[in-house]
């Protein structure tokens, strides 16, 4: 096929999608719903940006909690309490709609000794008048912004700061940030009240309250634990110091299922589009990314549809050297005779190696690092502790 004639396709695609777009991509009066990924539905099994899928998973890993039960009913009825464990409440979502009597059922059961874990943007109105002297300042003015960092006030990870950015539709939108009022507070005698996490302003966003013999944990900003937060290194580390901070049991998560797809018409859930021309003319970059696309296919035709050259041989791979200079290493070690110094650096690698694959990070390893090793590997904590205990005697005996 000649130039022309290649170029004559590529014109011919091209003028055929700008008149799809044109029938197909047009508002038609109220049928205006378009489908996407960002709705807050806070829920478990929701792999969407603002679904909680992979914090699920980090609690199903990390070790710290047990079995999961799903609460699908009222809080009376649903919520249980085993004597024997710590049963854990966990909510996460926008606005918690908790009646008034499963309010004073949640505070009898972490009195009892229980724990309660709720981040919400709305608490229930019962909860705060148990909590506060006034639940309408209860948290402070807003702060409205794209862009909030946080920090833990534990002194072993306090010096760390970890930024969150609100993304929306693909793009950094502003939003409203809820802090705490820390006057706000009415504590009963006996009971305490322990801030947590602030922002860098000290504004706080996650307390612990002891209750009677429990506590109940609140946190002002539910979107720290989503799955856009989470997918980032930053976003996973913070939603797992502040699981650390709640005592190991049974989690009993509470769904938000209020939190819904909005319903079309005719009373089905979610959102209709059109065609895949209106989604496409509802998000600007892909329309740019289609006019690229299509632009770089035409320069394409023009400049390179005729091969320049002939094709060039594959480039033999180099070798991996990285065994021999290991060798190397340990040889001049062990002419010197300095053996006990190639086990510390053997022992200190294979620490590092952990902690930049699992996440766990322990100059001295203990009880609690070889739990957590175990668990993140998959490898028996017995040959774990045999392969630390190996490093302990070659160290004594050089």
């Amino acid at each position: 096929m000649s130039k022309w004639g290649k170029i004559s396709i590529i014109a011919g695609v091209i003028l055929l999608f700008v008149v799809l777009l044109y029938f197909f991509g047009q508002d038609e009066g109220e049928e205006k719903y378009v489908t996407d990924n960002w709705e807050e539905t806070f829920a478990p099994d929701d792999k969407g940006p603002y679904g909680t899928y992979v914090l699920k998973e980090l609690m199903d890993t990390v070790g710290l909690f047990g079995n999961f039960l799903e609460l699908d009913r009222e809080l009376e009825d649903a919520l249980h309490d085993n004597p024997e464990i710590n049963d854990i409440y966990f909510f996460i979502g926008r606005d918690n709609y908790m009646s008034d009597s499963a309010v004073l059922y949640l505070m009898d059961f972490v009195s009892d000794g229980n724990t309660a874990f709720l981040s919400t943007t709305g608490f229930p109105e019962k909860l705060l008048h148990q909590l506060a002297y006034s639940y309408t300042d209860f948290f402070e003015s807003p702060v409205i912004d794209s862009m909030q960092y946080f920090r833990f006030l534990h002194p072993d990870i306090s010096g760390q700061r970890y930024p969150y950015t609100f993304v929306h539709n693909n793009e950094v939108d502003l939003k409203e940030w809820n802090y705490f009022n820390p006057e706000a507070f009415d504590i009963a005698p006996g009971d305490t009240l322990v801030p947590l996490g602030t922002n860098t302003k000290d504004q706080w966003n996650f307390v612990r309250i002891d209750l009677g013999a429990g506590s109940i944990f609140l946190h002002s900003i539910p979107y720290q634990f989503t799955n856009i937060s989470m997918m980032k290194r930053d976003g996973f580390q913070y939603a797992e110091y502040v699981l650390r901070h709640i005592p190991p049991g049974r989690v009993q998560w509470d769904r938000d299922d209020l939190n819904y797809y909005p319903e079309d018409e005719e009373g089905g859930g979610g959102e209709k589009r059109q065609s895949i021309f209106q989604f496409i003319l509802q998000h600007p970059p892909l329309i740019w990314a289609s006019l690229l696309l299509l632009s770089g296919a035409l320069l394409y035709a023009i400049f390179k549809g005729k091969r320049m050259q002939k094709v060039i041989p594959a480039a033999e791979l180099r070798e991996n050297t990285s065994l021999r200079y290991i060798n190397t290493l340990a040889s001049l070690y062990m002419q010197e005779k300095r053996h006990g110094k190639l086990v510390r650096l053997m022992n200190k690698t294979f620490l590092n190696f952990v902690a930049e694959k699992y996440y766990i990070s322990s100059q001295k390893p203990d009880e609690r690092f070889y739990d957590q090793l175990a668990v993140k590997s998959q490898v028996p904590k017995n040959e774990i502790l045999d392969l630390f205990a190996n490093f302990e005697q070659l160290e004594t005996r050089h």
